[in-house]
C-alpha cells in the first residue's frame, strides 16, 4: 500500500506566506518566524506566557463561558473530528478528522486562522498527539499497524512500523507520558505495550486480566493508572515496571475511560452505562474497593472522554453516542455546571475535548464535523 504526505504548501514558501500574512494582518507577529534557532524566543511557535492567578475560588452552579468561532469553519465537515489537541507550549490547536486531515490554527478565539494543512492519503486518522516538547505529533489510525511521525519544522512525515515483538495490538489510540520518555498501546488479552517516544522501539509490555480501555499517568510519569473492559483499575510503577495495586471501579461493568487530575488529588474513571466515579487517590492504595467521593450519573451513554484542566478545578466529561452528552464538573463542589452544554451551541456528539495550557480555553470536537471552541472567562491566559 502507497501512502503519502500532502502539506499545503512547501516549508519555505509555507513560512513565509505565513509570516507575510500576520504582518499584513497583525503587524509583526514573532511566532510565525518558523526557522530553528538556538534562541528561545524564536522557537517553533510563539511560547505562551505564565499563567495568571486569580485570588477568588472558581464557583460553582454557573461557569463564565463564551462561544468562539468554530476551528472547522471554512473546512470541510464532512469527515468527523477524531483527534484534538492544543499544543503543549504554544498558542495553537491541532485537529485531526476521518477524512485523512490534520489542521494546525492559531488559537485566538476570533479568527482561528489555518496555520498549516496536513493530508495523508489513505489512512484514516484515529489518534494525534502532539510531542511533549511540541515539535512533532504522532499520527495512529485503527486500520493499520504502523503510524507516522510529522516533525513541524522540517514539514518531514515519517512512517513507522511497530515491532514484530509485539503481540495484536490496537492503534485506534496512543498514550504519550508526560516526561516525553514513553509511548503505550493496547495490545491483545490484556496487553500495555510500552516503546519509546523517541525512538519508538518496544521496551517492555505489562499485562491486565482484560482488554484496556484507558491509560492515564501521573504528572512525572512516575505512576499510570489503567481501565479494563471488566471494570478494574490497575495502578502501575513506570519504574519498577510492575503492578502496585487493583481494585474495581464502584457499580463498573465495562470500563471505557480515565483520567488523573494534575494535582494528583482526584482519579476519574468512565463506564459504559455512562456513569463517572471520581476517587480520592489517597485512599487507592489502602482498598480492594475504594468508595468513590461522588458518583456522576449525569450522561447515560458509554463514556468516551474524561479531561481534567490544568488546575484540577474542572472535570470534562462526554460520550460520543448521543449528541451533547458533555457535562463540565466543578471539583471542589462535585457539582455539574448548570450551563454546559449551552444549548446555542452546535455540539453534536463529542468525540474529542482539550483544555489549553492554562485553561482558557477549551475545545470540543465532534462527529458532525464542528469542533467547538469555548473561552473559560476566568482563566486570565491561554
Amino acid at each position: 500500500m502507497l501512502s503519502y504526505v500532502k502539506t499545503k504548501t512547501t516549508y519555505e514558501k509555507y513560512s513565509k506566506e505565513l509570516k507575510d500574512k500576520f504582518v499584513y494582518v497583525h503587524g509583526t507577529a514573532s511566532w510565525a518566524d518558523l526557522r530553528k534557532k538556538d534562541d528561545d524566543s524564536d522557537e517553533i511557535l510563539k511560547r505562551v506566557g505564565n499563567f495568571i492567578v486569580k485570588t477568588d475560588d472558581l464557583t460553582k452552579g454557573t461557569i463564565d463561558i463564551s462561544i468562539c468561532k468554530n476551528l472547522a469553519s471554512n473546512l470541510d465537515q464532512s469527515g468527523s473530528v477524531t483527534s484534538l489537541e492544543f499544543h503543549p507550549n504554544a498558542q495553537v490547536v491541532m485537529v485531526a478528522n476521518s477524512k485523512r486531515n490534520i489542521f494546525l490554527r492559531q488559537v485566538d478565539g476570533t479568527k482561528n486562522l489555518i496555520i498549516q494543512k496536513v493530508l495523508i492519503n489513505d489512512f484514516p486518522i484515529s489518534c494525534a498527539r502532539f510531542t511533549t516538547d511540541g515539535d512533532q505529533f504522532i499520527v495512529s489510525s485503527y486500520r493499520y499497524q504502523h503510524f507516522y511521525t510529522y516533525d513541524m519544522i522540517s514539514g518531514k512525515m515519517d512512517k513507522v512500523q511497530c515491532d514484530r515483538k509485539l503481540s495484536k495490538f490496537n492503534l485506534e489510540k496512543f498514550h504519550l507520558s508526560p516526561d516525553g520518555r514513553l509511548m503505550v498501546i493496547s495490545g491483545k488479552d490484556g496487553y500495555i505495550h510500552v516503546l519509546s517516544a523517541k525512538t519508538k522501539e518496544f521496551l517492555y509490555s505489562n499485562k491486565m486480566n482484560s482488554t484496556v480501555r484507558g491509560v492515564a499517568f501521573s504528572p512525572d510519569a512516575t505512576r499510570m493508572y489503567t481501565h479494563s473492559d471488566e471494570g478494574e483499575v490497575y495502578i502501575w510503577d513506570v519504574r519498577q515496571k510492575e503492578c502496585l495495586h487493583k481494585f474495581y471501579d464502584e457499580g463498573c461493568i465495562h470500563g471505557t475511560a480515565i483520567a488523573l487530575a494534575r494535582s494528583e488529588q482526584y482519579l476519574a474513571t468512565g463506564s459504559d452505562t455512562g456513569v463517572v466515579n471520581i476517587y480520592d487517590t489517597s485512599s487507592l492504595l489502602s482498598s480492594p474497593t475504594p468508595s468513590p467521593l461522588k458518583i456522576f450519573l449525569n450522561l447515560t451513554t458509554a463514556i468516551t472522554d474524561l479531561k481534567f484542566n490544568s488546575s484540577s478545578e474542572i472535570l470534562a466529561m462526554a460520550s460520543a453516542e448521543k449528541p451533547a452528552a458533555f457535562r463540565l464538573i466543578h471539583c471542589s463542589s462535585m457539582s455539574a455546571f448548570k450551563n454546559v452544554p449551552d444549548p446555542k451551541c452546535k455540539m453534536g456528539c463529542a468525540s474529542s475535548l482539550d483544555f489549553s495550557l492554562n485553561s482558557g480555553f477549551m475545545a470540543v470536537g465532534a462527529k458532525n464535523g464542528y469542533a467547538n471552541l469555548f473561552r473559560l472567562n476566568y482563566y486570565g491566559n491561554y
